[in-house]
């Protein structure tokens, strides 16, 4: 961390910090820490205009989602993606058919990547539920953070709690003198910072949504709460965020996808708020990353509406419907399907699950995944390859 830099911010302060690395080396340095977030901000007038670009945009994907039987049908295969992405920034890769996958049997084993990643998609989920009714707070986030852990394939401290250890941002066995970023110590300090973001969260803010998600999330990852996970977790709330401001009635869009696209600007623009106090490059940054993913989200909901439209007029053409019909709108839930799961999913006998099955096969609505005679699992190409484009 350039203390220089850091060391005339006008949003911070520098914190003395010592002890041992992980190797046991000592260290005497430096920690961030910032200031508590602002009630009103000074900003550009073009930055306003990326601020209303991505308020519309996330108008057009409420309205999207408005006239949908079930909008959370849309929203399992898009997590998955969200989950993929949001790992893989933290170093954590699956493919998304192998997360999908993992859906059909929760016995079955899976490889620690793919466990991992379905921690997230059961964090986010609870998450999703809980602030329907429950504001935003560190105790929830500690919460989700502790389901995390228990599937990382690190050795965790201080799972599902405030940290109590110094953590750096920087080379996995490097030096703390490498390090990106150190954020604040363990301590008191942390502490009231993490309560002053949890009450600044629940104010009534004269500012648009998106604006608060983006200091939000920018104060998120500089106090860095967590000993691990703060990545996910703080992009998280971005999406919990705005359902509780009522930007969005459901979780319908991921941010990930793009930062993981953008990953070195993305540090890039959270550290240069810290070294400056300027935050009109970070909330452009994120208002482009809203727009972007809102409109991907609408498109996605666009070409599966059309896809189904499709696949049920080919159906109503052969007329096929019951199971068969069921298990293509189900598809969208969840496009990827064995025999099993469709039996216990449309509670159809054996028989009647493999019939259907092989039919969609037929019209290539499904393609066998595993190339075995027993054990098969199916997967709706289109589907999937619409949600890899979110």
């Amino acid at each position: 961390m350039d203390v220089d830099l850091l060391r005339n911010s006008p949003v911070g302060q520098l914190i003395p910090i010592e002890g041992s690395d992980a190797r046991g080396k000592p260290f005497s340095h430096f920690a961030f820490l910032p200031d508590n977030l602002p009630d009103t901000l000074q900003l550009q007038p073009k930055t306003w205009t990326a601020v209303a670009a991505a308020t519309g945009a996330l108008g057009r994907l409420q309205q999207a989602c408005a006239p949908l039987p079930n909008p959370r049908l849309l929203i399992a295969p898009a997590l998955a993606r969200e989950a993929v992405d949001t790992s893989a920034l933290e170093g954590t890769y699956g493919a998304l058919a192998d997360v999908l996958e993992a859906r059909l049997s929760e016995s079955r084993q899976t490889s620690p990547e793919v466990a991992e990643i379905r921690a997230y998609e059961r964090a986010a989920n609870i998450g999703f539920d809980s602030v329907k009714d429950r504001a935003i707070s560190v105790a929830l986030l500690s919460d989700l953070q502790g389901i995390l852990a228990e599937k990382s394939q690190e050795k965790q401290r201080d799972p599902g709690k405030v940290r109590e250890h110094q953590v750096v941002i920087g080379p996995k066995h490097g030096s703390i003198y490498d390090a990106r970023y150190i954020p604040p110590p363990p301590g008191d300090q942390l502490r009231a910072g993490l309560d002053h973001w949890q009450a600044w969260m629940r104010e009534d803010h004269p500012m648009p949504p998106v604006l608060q998600a983006a200091l939000a999330h920018y104060q998120f990852e500089t106090l860095h709460p967590f000993g691990d996970g703060n990545g996910r977790i703080g992009r998280l709330v971005i999406v919990l965020q705005l359902l509780r401001t009522e930007a969005l009635s459901e979780p319908a869009i991921t941010v990930s996808p793009w930062f993981r696209r953008k990953r070195e600007a993305y540090q890039d623009h959270l550290l240069h708020v810290s070294r400056t106090g300027e935050w009109d490059q970070w909330v452009t940054f994120f208002c482009d990353a809203i727009c972007a993913q809102a409109d991907a989200a609408v498109n996605v909901i666009g070409e599966l509406t059309n896809w189904l439209a499709t696949v049920r007029a080919e159906l109503n053409t052969r007329h096929w419907s019951g199971t068969v019909l069921n298990i293509c709108e189900a598809l969208i839930d969840w496009p990827v399907i064995n025999a099993r799961f469709v039996q216990d999913t449309h509670e159809v006998s054996a028989p009647t699950a493999k019939s259907a099955i092989d039919r969609l096969v037929e019209l290539d609505v499904l393609v066998e995944m595993t190339g075995k005679s027993y054990g098969r699992v199916y997967g709706a190409a289109a589907v999937m390859s619409i949600v890899e484009g979110m």
